[in-house]
């Protein structure tokens, strides 16, 4: 029977440096998947914040010219299927069909020299739907001043710019009464005076104050005088032409604005809103009217002075005893 040799201290030393180099490849082992983990963790928490900021990304290889799209942008533009590589001729196209030459424009600079371009756009998605875009591009050049690669970050403010729009509405327009307010006011009469004084047009206001509104207000109480304001703003709506604009003036005051017409058609304009203002049926039993005063603009620069006519023509409609229509050229 043959025995087994006792292990020589050779065999010890290769025993010991085998199980050694098993260890550190476990434990390499160990090191790459930890690092794997740690990427997929990255990869992950990289899609959630873009996700958060609405932020999708695209990567251009200029040798390829293969663009590579993060999933938030595939989901963003809608593309189909959810295709997240493309050739930059179909990037661009699925970016805006009908804007590809102005994009292409846009980032041609950046593209050539280098650097980074921000700009706004929209985009047309498969859907129909159209939605507004923040877009940040940068070019990485190598050794020669040749372009590399380019990264593209693009986010949706779709939103911001609905809210930025509904402010701007808010901000023209009385809350009451849902006309425009002074300030817009103010400002259609400045653009509207250089239109039409630059065409050769006339241009015509009404100036009309309630009568005895305070009355109301005294007798019925101010919730029965919101509603005189509200009946009479969609009077005065319902009576204008699609070009006339109107404007809570002040108070009981209201200021409407008639270009490309002549003192006399603003004049008809002015007592078809009489007669519709004393035909208001309220909740209560009393009837409204009001008081016009008429005028038309010279030049630009006469148009602090046709305010004034029209509040002179106002003043002599009161005097005469209210509920008529004055007309001061």
């Amino acid at each position: 029977m043959s025995s087994v040799p006792p292990p020589t201290s050779d065999d010890e030393e290769l025993i010991t440096r085998l199980e050694d180099e098993i260890l550190a490849l476990e434990l390499e082992n160990n090191r790459l998947q930890q690092i794997l983990r740690d990427s997929e963790y990255d990869r992950k928490a990289l899609a959630d914040i873009q996700k958060l900021a609405n932020v999708g990304t695209w990567r251009l290889n200029h040798l390829t010219y293969n663009v590579q799209l993060s999933e938030k942008l595939t989901a963003m533009l809608d593309i189909p299927d959810g295709k997240s590589s493309m050739q930059w001729s179909e990037f661009i196209t699925a970016l805006d069909p009908s804007g590809e030459l102005k994009l292409k424009q846009s980032l041609r600079d950046v593209f050539v020299g280098g650097g980074t371009i921000n700009f706004e756009h929209t985009v047309s998605r498969s859907d129909g739907s159209l939605i507004y875009v923040r877009h940040h591009c940068e070019t990485h050049l190598n050794g020669i001043g040749q372009p590399l690669n380019s990264i593209g970050l693009v986010q949706d403010i779709t939103r911001d710019k609905e809210r930025a729009a509904q402010l701007e509405i808010l901000s023209n327009k009385d809350d009451l009464t849902c006309l425009y307010n002074r300030r817009k006011m103010n400002q259609a009469l400045t653009e509207e005076s250089i239109i039409c004084m630059d065409n050769g047009l006339p241009l015509s206001s009404i100036l009309l104050d309630l009568d005895n509104f305070k009355q109301v207000n005294d007798r019925f109480g101010h919730h029965i005088g919101d509603e005189v304001l509200v009946r009479v703003s969609e009077a005065i709506q319902n009576s204008l032409r699609l070009s006339d604009i109107a404007s809570r003036w002040g108070g009981e005051e209201f200021l409407i604005l008639c270009p490309n017409t002549a003192p006399n058609d603003a004049e008809v304009v002015a007592e078809r809103i009489r007669q519709a203002i004393e035909h208001i049926q309220l909740s209560c039993d009393h009837t409204i009217t009001a008081s016009f005063g008429v005028g038309s603009l010279r030049s630009v620069q006469d148009l602090p002075e046709m305010l004034k006519r029209i509040d002179m023509a106002l003043y002599q409609a009161k005097k005469a005893g209210r509920n008529c229509v004055r007309l001061i050229c």
